[in-house]
């Protein structure tokens, strides 16, 4: 539906071209992208999971754990425990049957950079795509904006390109420079406009004509010209995309943190909507709290319930919510007790959390970890404790469990990165 016709249905919270024989159309898929669709939310800087959804209450002899369980214990939405912490009872009473919690999946370090890479590729060194490269690359190769991240890990082992949104009034002009957005006046109109764009095709066919051009630069020179052709479904993404007096400005999170996060949100469920898209990264950061913990990551878990609950609530206006699955996760999260300055500090052990509406697998947290936040074995056959037979659930576990339940596994994208040897763990059975 077009960017109006949107908007009346939910309230928002808080010229030619020139086609080289045998290459990509990009953006010519008849109607757009109607396939799956994929949201990873990259929770930057490392989320305390005992606030959250692997809940630690305080243990007799210990350093403590949790501030909210002196006075409150954990609680539980369908099977699903959490702390009583920020607006948590909110987000998973609403939404914990169409959620997966995987507890206990160990990034094997307390690194910022290789948590990150571990936790969004599956391995901890460098050279494999994150999930969402892989799935676009699969799904929609020749769609304008198939994989868009908006910061955080986005390798993508040279499957796809990825882009990003940032300013949407200079994206805006570089979609329809003829119009007016925002506060910026063009001095263009649409004359001048298709003069400009004639002699860009004129200056392109030029290029193309160069005998020196290896294939993949007529390849990547014929996406540029697509791409930005008035016929390409590209320049249609301009009515998808909310007007700055509609779109949600950054956000004032805590004393530290200013987020865009729900104009990530709103622009990906854009995209999705005008069918030119279907992966996008989305990206928060400012959960590294050595200082302070409790006072600056109760808003940030505010925050973020608040983030996936505009997805999902923007997601079904759009009538897009049947499509999407979402995977929520962090570099590592944050040790089961306080430092000197009430801070908490890195610690391996840590969750992922899958989101689907009304999923067979829905309602369920496997995995588990002991009172002091140590992570248990888990036998990949039961999916139940087996500290004898089982073993520690690490990403490549559940990056192997989401490819398969992604129709990724054994495709053509996935040749080159399979993990070998890696227990299967049927996550989504």
């Amino acid at each position: 539906m077009k960017r109006r016709e949107f908007l009346e249905k939910t309230l928002v919270m808080g010229a030619a071209g020139i086609l080289l024989p045998g290459a990509r159309l990009y953006g010519a898929v008849e109607g757009g992208y109607s396939g799956r669709l994929l949201v990873q939310l990259q929770v930057e800087g490392g989320w305390d999971v005992s606030s959250y959804c692997d809940p630690k209450m305080n243990q007799p002899g210990e350093q403590v754990i949790t501030n909210w369980s002196r006075t409150n214990d954990i609680v539980a939405a369908g099977n699903i425990p959490y702390a009583p912490f920020a607006n948590n009872a909110a987000m998973f009473g609403k939404y914990y049957s169409d959620m997966l919690v995987i507890n206990g999946v160990d990034a094997q370090t307390n690194s910022h950079s290789t948590g990150v890479i571990h936790n969004w590729s599956g391995r901890n060194s460098v050279g494999y795509p994150t999930l969402s490269a892989m799935f676009a690359a699969n799904y929609a190769p020749d769609q304008p904006l198939s994989y868009i991240n908006f910061g955080g890990f986005a390798q993508t082992g040279n499957l796809i390109r990825f882009s990003r949104l940032d300013d949407v009034d200079t994206l805006q002009q570089i979609l329809a420079p003829e119009d007016t957005w925002g506060d910026v006046a063009t001095l263009r109109n649409a004359e001048d406009v298709a003069r400009i764009r004639a002699a860009g095709r004129a200056r392109l066919a030029r290029q193309l004509s160069d005998p020196r051009l290896t294939p993949r630069q007529l390849d990547n020179l014929s996406a540029y010209q697509q791409a930005l052709d008035t016929r390409s479904p590209l320049t249609e993404f301009s009515s998808f995309i909310p007007t700055s007096d509609e779109i949600i400005p950054d956000v004032e999170v805590n004393r530290e943190f200013t987020s865009n996060l729900q104009r990530q949100v709103q622009l990906t469920i854009a995209a999705f909507d005008a069918g030119i898209a279907s992966a996008s990264d989305l990206f928060t950061s400012g959960h590294d709290t050595h200082t302070d913990h409790d006072e600056l990551h109760e808003p940030l878990y505010t925050h973020l319930n608040e983030s996936i609950d505009l997805l999902w609530t923007l997601a079904e206006a759009a009538n897009l919510a049947d499509r999407l699955t979402v995977v929520i996760a962090s570099d590592f999260s944050r040790t089961p007790w306080y430092n000197s300055d009430n801070g908490k500090d890195h610690w391996p052990i840590g969750s992922f959390i899958v989101m689907e509406k009304s999923p067979s697998w829905g309602n369920r947290v496997i995995g588990s970890t002991d009172e002091m936040q140590n992570a248990h074995r888990i036998n990949p056959g039961t999916l139940e404790r087996d500290e004898a037979n089982g073993t520690i659930i690490y990403p490549k576990h559940v990056h192997k469990a989401l490819r398969r339940y992604l129709g990724v596994e054994n495709t053509a994208v996935d040749q080159n990165f399979k993990f070998l040897g890696a227990e299967d763990f049927d996550f989504f059975g």
